[in-house]
């Protein structure tokens, strides 16, 4: 993935691509409180995704799936946030929020992973 400008963000990031959801969930939600639009948006998104893992590995299956819910209403009308390809965990958290609203069983989905967004021009699959 691309560096990102912001030194915070990438720390924040690299907490969540250690899967180290509490710390990222503090990280990134001081960042959310000092943003303003556009960012604001996707770094509360990203704040809720912290959170709805942390859920998960407490077994608080409603919880987070709750909190993927707002994520995913959040990560809808979102592109790119520094070099971080929210389309792609717009369509992870919404594998996550099946599986949570399933009756319970079978396995969980990977953890989400943060990805780069796609070069210019390359189509999107429908989903």
């Amino acid at each position: 993935m691309a560096a990102c400008p912001d030194p915070a963000l990438a720390a924040a990031l690299a907490l969540f691509a250690q899967e180290d959801w509490y710390a990222c969930h503090d990280a990134l939600e001081a960042l959310w409180q000092e943003s303003l639009e556009p960012r604001r948006r996707p770094l509360q998104a990203l704040v809720q995704i912290a959170v709805a893992m942390v859920h998960w590995q407490q077994g608080n299956r409603r919880g987070a799936a709750l909190l993927w819910g707002e994520a995913v209403a959040r990560l809808r009308c979102c592109g790119e946030l520094d070099g971080v390809d929210l389309v792609h965990l717009h369509d992870q958290g919404r594998h996550w929020l099946r599986f949570l609203q399933a009756p319970p069983g079978g396995a969980p989905p990977s953890p989400p992973r943060l990805s780069p967004p796609p070069p210019k021009g390359t189509p999107r699959k429908a989903d």
